[in-house]
């Protein structure tokens, strides 16, 4: 009996690659090494050899990665900001782990479609798929935001077919991330009006300032990166405290004390439950927290 569901099984990987392969598989593959050597798919090499990739399963992908080259305010559009189908987004998880293959120095690298075919025939979380398709195109966003004035923009965070709070935050996370880490460098440079220039550009979350967005009660779960496994909010609400926290540093340099009370007790700087995802600024949380509440 097991050898007939294992034959089964067999088959059926065996059917479910031939169709893929048939159209996609061959052109994702070629896909994956193209990025890898160029992963912000600059220049019109990258756009000219993707370009000649296309089908109707990868258009959007190829779409969204000339977006990124071209650093493109579309990248700000639903387009783009939207979820996408399952099957996209386990294409987008296949050019990732062909891409770690390639660069990994831990591992030697195997063939390209033997990974491929891996990733399309494993059951992969469909968290670890969106997160790792806001990645792809963060970078992009992050450029587009270096010379464009976005404060006329709202992202209201429930228009992009997100099933939950978990893939909502996911997005949010990619958006303030591409914004605003730049935060904690101008930081340490002490350019503190700089960063200010910065914020002043910013767009709103719902139609508030992005550090009032606070819903961040998801379950946990175990984020793969490039070499390591790390607690997803750790690592992402984290990066949030650093850059709220340098936010409200330059507004008090400027001795701007109503907008500083604004920010701190707007966002996760006054919220508790969420210190312990602070790293080395808990304690400190903690006191300003207790001194606030006398």
């Amino acid at each position: 009996m097991n050898k007939i569901i294992i034959l089964i099984f067999l088959l059926f990987s065996a059917f479910i690659h031939g169709q893929i392969e048939n159209k996609d598989f061959d052109n994702l593959v070629k896909l994956g090494e193209i990025y890898s050597k160029n992963v912000n798919a600059t220049g019109d090499e990258f756009k000219n050899s993707v370009e000649k990739l296309r089908t109707p399963n990868l258009n959007h992908i190829i779409d969204a990665l000339i977006a990124v080259g071209e650093e493109d305010e579309k990248l700000l559009t639903k387009e783009f900001l939207s979820k996408p189908s399952d099957l996209e987004l386990k294409y987008w998880y296949v050019i990732r782990e062909i891409h770690y293959n390639r660069v990994s120095k831990e591992k030697q690298p195997r063939p390209n479609k033997i990974v491929a075919e891996e990733v399309l025939e494993s059951e992969i979380d469909e968290r670890w798929l969106l997160a790792n398709y806001y990645y792809r195109i963060q970078g992009g966003i992050a450029k587009v935001f270096n010379d464009a004035d976005l404060s006329d923009y709202n992202f209201n965070i429930n228009d992009y077919g997100l099933k939950n709070e978990t893939e909502k935050a996911i997005l949010y996370f990619s958006l303030t991330g591409a914004m605003t880490q730049r935060f904690m460098v101008l930081q340490v440079l002490k350019k503190p009006e700089k960063l200010l220039e910065f914020a002043d550009k910013l767009p709103a979350f719902n139609g508030k300032p992005y550090y009032e967005y606070t819903s961040f009660d998801f379950e946990d779960f175990d984020w793969v990166g490039y070499d390591k496994t790390e607690s997803y909010k750790k690592v992402h609400i984290g990066n949030v405290y650093q850059s709220i926290n340098a936010y409200f540093s330059a507004i008090a340099d400027k001795k701007d004390t109503e907008k500083a009370r604004d920010i701190y007790f707007k966002s996760i700087l006054y919220i508790p439950k969420y210190f312990k995802y602070s790293g080395l600024m808990e304690s400190d949380l903690n006191e300003i927290y207790k001194k606030s509440k006398e």
